[in-house]
C-alpha cells in the first residue's frame, strides 16, 4: 500500500481528534470554583507526597512535589469549599538561589502571560517608592503580577523569618478573589 504525502497528516490529525481534547486545570488538578474535596485524591494520583508540617498561611492543603527540577510545595486555598488560589512554594538556600529561581519563574510566566501587569523591578515602581522616601533592597524588587483571563499570577521572594529560610513563591488567584 502506498501513502501519499496527504495521508500522514490526515492520520495524525485524526488520531489527535479521536484522543479528545487535553484538559488542563486552572491550577494543577482543579479549575477555579471547583470543589476542593477532590484535591487530596487528585494530588495523590499525580504522585504528590503528603506534607505534615505547619500549613503556609492562607492555604488549606499542601503537598510535596517536584516543580522546575526542585522540591516544592503545591498549595491550595478554598473559599466555601471551592478553589480560589493555588501556588508553588520553594525553599531556597540563600538570596542568590532565590534570585535565580525568581528570574526563571518570571521568564516562564512572562512567556505564558506576557509582560507583567505590575513589576516591582520597573523604573516606574522604583521611582514611586523613592519619591515616597523608601529605600528598596534587591528582594523588594523581586515581586511581579500578571493578569490573565481567569486568574492573576503573582511571583515573589521572601527573606528568612523566625521559623523559615529564604522562600520563592508563585501563586495563581481566581479573578473573583483578586482585590484591587
Amino acid at each position: 500500500m502506498r501513502f501519499s504525502c496527504f495521508s500522514i497528516p490526515f492520520v495524525v490529525t485524526g488520531a489527535a481528534l479521536l484522543a479528545g481534547p487535553a484538559v488542563a486545570a486552572d491550577f494543577r488538578v482543579l479549575d477555579f470554583g471547583a470543589p476542593c474535596d477532590r484535591v487530596v485524591a487528585l494530588e495523590e494520583a499525580r504522585g504528590s507526597g503528603p506534607f505534615d508540617g505547619k500549613l503556609p498561611s492562607g492555604y488549606q492543603f499542601a503537598f510535596r512535589i517536584r516543580e522546575l527540577d526542585r522540591d516544592a510545595l503545591a498549595v491550595y486555598s478554598c473559599d466555601g469549599g471551592k478553589l480560589f488560589r493555588g501556588g508553588y512554594i520553594f525553599d531556597v538556600k540563600d538570596e542568590a538561589d532565590a534570585a535565580a529561581l525568581y528570574a526563571t519563574i518570571k521568564k516562564r510566566v512572562t512567556r505564558e502571560r506576557g509582560t507583567p501587569s505590575y513589576d516591582f523591578a520597573s523604573a516606574a515602581h522604583r521611582k514611586k517608592m523613592s519619591d515616597a522616601g523608601a529605600t528598596l533592597s534587591r528582594v523588594d524588587m523581586m515581586v511581579a503580577f500578571w493578569d490573565g483571563p481567569t486568574s492573576e499570577a503573582h511571583a515573589s521572594v521572601a527573606e528568612p523569618s523566625k521559623d523559615r529560610g529564604w522562600r520563592v513563591s508563585l501563586s495563581y488567584t481566581a479573578n473573583s478573589h483578586v482585590k484591587e
